[in-house]
């Protein structure tokens, strides 16, 4: 069942330019603060833009060399051509370094459709969501106008029912890690994770509830049932594209069954609040999620990665930072004084897409050894 999530996610390119042969637009976006709601509401698929091991070699040209590693992956795909078969690309704005790559794709790119949300970094004021709410009435005149269709309020509401069934169960699947030992590896639910967002939803929520059922009613496992043999760890940082990643940790000897980052929990932690319009209550929701370290006030985030590793029952935390990602850099402090407070053992691994195998698997070790003794 995992290689069918492992399948579309590989082949998410080809998928996509298949799609937009049987008349399907695509439209890219780099943040998981883009409202796909309202992309899914215009029958266009939203994909999410990720990085790939490939080293960037165009991408460098533009910008220094100290600039995301992240960011630069996925610019130098752009500039390669990987991403032509988009139709749109959208950005909620986050930080500036991918503001900084929306802004010289769109001017590689000039036949292509692209739009930045203003999105507030300030998201608990009510000022907040009536900017928020315009912006996105802005967004959706602009996506309509681009692909020449009407979003309506009746397609709007089909997109939240179908969006907050995704988060639904996929928050099922987090809920299954509590158990000792975990059904299944932390790299398996992240592979779930990010073919989620390269396809469409319903077809991943269709392809969720047969992987479901067979954890939950046929009591499968795909981890190892010894109670004793893996450490309990979480993630903590902003996005990981890459399941290999989270395999070499799994590797050393550990199970990841947590995590607070960009494309997991965070992606899905709240629904959609009630409410009459539509694009209220969107913006809502994307104001109400677990913020990144670009959005204030913070206390929300801390307090849900506090929860996780509770229940999730979590021996160690590692915090993986993308290579020269500022934010996620400038709330580590406040992380480790918050993780010593607490009594849970951390560590801090540094990351881009062109990682080293050997160095993650030797830290991940000195960090299950610590936590043994």
């Amino acid at each position: 069942m995992i290689d069918n999530f492992y399948e579309r996610l590989n082949n998410r390119h080809q998928l996509a330019q298949q799609w937009r042969t049987e008349g399907r637009k695509i439209i890219g976006y780099i943040c998981n603060y883009t409202p796909e709601e309202i992309i899914y509401a215009s029958r266009a698929i939203p994909v999410r833009i990720m990085s790939d091991q490939t080293p960037p070699s165009i991408a460098d040209g533009h910008f220094q060399s100290f600039y995301c590693a992240f960011s630069r992956s996925c610019l130098d795909q752009a500039l390669r051509g990987e991403y032509d078969y988009l139709d749109g690309l959208v950005y909620a704005y986050a930080c500036d370094h991918q503001r900084g790559i929306f802004n010289i794709w769109a001017r590689n790119k000039p036949d292509l459709y692209v739009e930045l949300i203003d999105m507030p970094s300030r998201i608990d004021l009510p000022e907040a969501k009536r900017f928020y709410t315009q912006e996105l009435r802005k967004f959706q005149a602009s996506l309509q106008k681009a692909l020449k269709v009407t979003i309506t309020d009746e397609a709007l509401w089909k997109a939240i029912e179908i969006y907050d069934t995704h988060r639904s169960l996929l928050r099922r699947l987090y809920e299954l890690r509590s158990r000792i030992p975990s059904p299944i590896w932390g790299w398996q639910v992240l592979t779930v994770l990010l073919a989620g967002m390269v396809m469409p939803k319903e077809e991943h929520n269709n392809l969720l509830r047969q992987l479901l059922q067979e954890l939950e009613e046929s009591n499968l496992s795909y981890a190892p049932r010894s109670p004793n043999g893996q450490i309990r760890l979480m993630i903590v940082g902003s996005e990981v594209d890459n399941p290999r990643v989270y395999q070499l940790i799994e590797e050393a000897g550990a199970i990841i069954v947590a995590d607070d980052i960009c494309n997991g929990s965070r992606y899905i932690w709240e629904d959609t609040p009630r409410g009459e319009d539509p694009m209220e209550v969107i913006a809502q929701r994307y104001l109400n999620k677990v913020p990144c370290p670009v959005k204030h006030p913070p206390q929300r985030r801390y307090n849900h990665i506090l929860e996780l590793a509770e229940h999730l029952r979590v021996q160690g935390i590692i915090i993986l930072h993308q290579k020269f990602c500022d934010p996620h850099e400038w709330e580590y402090p406040y992380l480790n004084k918050l993780f010593k407070e607490k009594g849970l053992i951390s560590m801090v691994l540094e990351i881009d897409p062109n990682f080293s195998e050997e160095e993650i698997r030797t830290q991940a070790e000195a960090l299950i050894e610590r936590i043994g003794e």
